[in-house]
């Protein structure tokens, strides 16, 4: 019997179907999908460039987030089991050498997330995992998890109009009037933030009534196609000015994190409050609120944060912004 070898194509693909399939291995990559990811990336770079420097700039600011509650979970002995950039299928993922941490890529880097163990007090949990997990840490290190996200997102817009004040030519100014600017900027931006969110309760009834005919909402909030707009607006203007506006979606996202709704963080801040009080009224140091007894009302911000999100998007389709940010 004569064996012969495989041509050199085969064998190439061969092995990205062997890579493809290394879950029980230390690294893992889908050599399919992370083609398609880098097809889908340059066809964006090439056709919409502002869109693509926007999501660019948006996966910065949410991976920020995201590592400010990783960084802060180890500090407090919550050990993470996952952080990835993106959602939906794996592209590349790699263990640390424990195995306790699974980091990677997904298929749609528009975000990212940490995964904590224990976030409920009925999730199952192996039993020499249990006193790293979320639920066995005190309320005060929750908390300062919870927050630490929302907490990463300012201090990078601080940082990012700082970085602004510094070099554009427009502005003249010393370090520590640029820092002060930056910071009091940053102040502005989330109290103005807040003012809009309520306006946009307040006036939810004129606002539906203005996107159902087409027209723009006095009050408006900037979706992925309106920030795409804008960048695509600056990419012809100093590059400083895209520094302010990753500002702006930093604080901004910081702030709106911050609401006490379940599920963003605030939500989760504020069953930590709730526990706290509860515990002390009934006099049960131990106790634990489960904030899955709350999933209709996560469900039901979620419904209309997603609406919000939509109409948006329709509503900067129809009248596109312009680049004045600065």
């Amino acid at each position: 019997m004569v064996v012969r070898a495989d041509p050199p194509a085969l064998r190439v693909l061969t092995a990205w179907r062997r890579a493809g399939r290394a879950e029980g291995r230390r690294t893992e990559f889908r050599p399919v999908r992370a083609l398609l990811l880098a097809a889908a990336v340059a066809t964006l770079a090439r056709f919409l460039p502002g869109a693509a420097v926007f999501l660019g700039m948006l996966a910065v600011i949410i991976v920020v987030h995201e590592a400010g509650h990783y960084v802060v979970a180890r500090r407090c002995g919550i050990r993470p089991t996952e952080f990835f950039v993106g959602f939906g299928p794996t592209v590349w993922a790699r263990h640390t050498r424990d195995g306790a941490l699974r980091w990677g890529l997904k298929a749609f880097p528009v975000g990212g997330y940490v995964k904590l163990p224990g976030m409920g007090p009925s999730e199952e949990v192996e039993a020499s995992l249990e006193p790293s997990t979320y639920r066995a840490a005190t309320r005060p290190r929750r908390m300062a998890v919870i927050l630490a996200g929302s907490v990463a997102n300012l201090a990078l817009g601080v940082v990012l109009f700082f970085g602004f004040a510094m070099t554009n030519p427009g502005i003249d100014a010393s370090v520590g009037r640029a820092a002060t600017g930056s910071v009091s900027l940053a102040w502005d931006v989330g109290t103005d933030t807040l003012v809009g969110l309520g306006r946009l309760v307040t006036g939810a009834g004129e606002y539906v009534g203005s996107v159902a005919d087409g027209q723009a909402p006095r009050d408006r909030m900037v979706s992925a196609v309106g920030g795409a707009q804008l960048t695509d607006g600056l990419l012809s203007q100093h590059p400083s000015r895209l520094l302010l506006l990753a500002g702006l979606f930093s604080v901004s996202i910081a702030v709106l994190n911050l609401l006490p709704l379940l599920p963003l963080d605030g939500g989760h801040a504020a069953v930590i409050l709730a526990e706290g009080a509860v515990a002390r009224v009934r006099r049960r140091p131990g106790y634990r609120l489960d904030p899955n007894r709350f999933r209709v009302v996560a469900v039901t911000v979620v419904v209309l944060l997603v609406a919000l999100g939509v109409s948006s998007m329709w509503i900067d389709l129809l009248h596109p912004l312009n680049s004045a940010v600065g």
